[in-house]
């Protein structure tokens, strides 16, 4: 049996498992905000049980988990009060209880791993001493540090954000996305506002191609993306008109940035991670972050791979 560990508004959950099924392999999903109404939980020594629309599953019953998307656990009959919120940790600590049986090396991810590898600035510190090009990198509240990291770059700069690259409005209003964008000169008028929190600089790379590696256990899916700007060169922020114009081509990795991709995933114990890096336009490979949950179906349903394929091999245990 694999358990899925997710929310109910998970399309590449919704995607994987469409395709589990047509492999006929056995799945469970546990989405944090719905399943809790229909589960029971109850343990005697050494046998936690797990009991899932009248289906019960032990441990030992689960051969593979699958820690995709899980959010803040939710029941609809459980009122949004201290008490209910007492309730509630009780439910996740019988979960966690649950999912603590279950051997480490039957995750994609572990948890842990998931934890550890997830950190963009410790990101950064472990890909250059594994061998990466990695951009410049200047993290300030500095309004001097600031502008010194911009001279030293000749104005070739970039701002991103440090942690969540979107700002989530009440419901009727619209959600913000928070690109990465290049400076110019005229945005250091006034820094003050870096006072605020930490901002996270990187020189800017003249790029000739973006690059999203996804990695299945021993199988690397390589994919090219390409979006031109009005000037000709390639978009600063891949993302952006929504990825409408966006041209993906299949590749494969050059040996030495194959190597340190998999040197990465061994480093943080990772079995599935989607890492982001860029070419510029000498050739040369830069990365930019690891996402140990990162996104993947699109690029299956664009034609260019087949990575749901490498899960159902990892399933099967099939390795390459």
């Amino acid at each position: 049996m694999i358990l899925v560990l997710t929310n109910s508004d998970d399309a590449t959950a919704d995607y994987l498992l469409h395709r589990l099924g047509e492999a006929n392999l056995p799945y469970v999903r546990f989405n944090t905000d719905g399943t809790l109404a229909q589960t029971e939980f109850s343990y005697s020594p050494e046998r936690p049980v797990l009991r899932i629309d009248q289906r019960s599953y032990s441990p030992a019953d689960i051969r593979h988990v699958w820690y995709r998307r899980p959010e803040i656990l939710k029941h609809e009959s459980i009122p949004d009060t201290p008490e209910g919120k007492c309730v509630l940790d009780e439910w996740s600590e019988a979960l966690e209880g649950f999912f603590a049986h279950i051997p480490s090396d039957r995750w994609i991810n572990w948890p842990a791993a998931n934890a550890l590898s997830s950190r963009k600035i410790e990101q950064l510190t472990a890909a250059s001493r594994l061998g990466f090009s990695v951009p410049d990198t200047l993290i300030t509240q500095d309004e001097a540090a600031f502008r010194a990291f911009f001279e030293k770059c000749d104005g070739r700069v970039v701002v991103k954000p440090l942690g969540k690259a979107s700002i989530e409005r009440p419901d009727g209003q619209t959600d913000s996305i928070i690109y990465t964008n290049a400076l110019s000169q005229s945005d250091l008028q006034d820094l003050a506002i870096v006072k605020a929190c930490p901002t996270f600089l990187q020189r800017f790379v003249e790029k000739s191609a973006d690059i999203r590696i996804t990695a299945v256990d021993s199988a690397i899916h390589a994919v090219e993306l390409t979006a031109k700007d009005n000037d000709g060169r390639q978009r600063c922020d891949i993302r952006r008109n929504n990825m409408q114009d966006v041209t993906y081509r299949a590749i494969h990795l050059p040996d030495k940035v194959d190597g340190m991709v998999r040197r990465l995933m061994s480093h943080y114990g990772l079995r599935f991670a989607a890492i982001d890096m860029v070419v510029d336009v000498d050739g040369r490979w830069h990365f930019l972050e690891v996402n140990p949950n990162g996104q993947w179906a699109w690029l299956d349903l664009c034609g260019v791979t087949t990575i749901y394929k490498s899960f159902i091999e990892s399933f099967l245990g099939i390795s390459r």
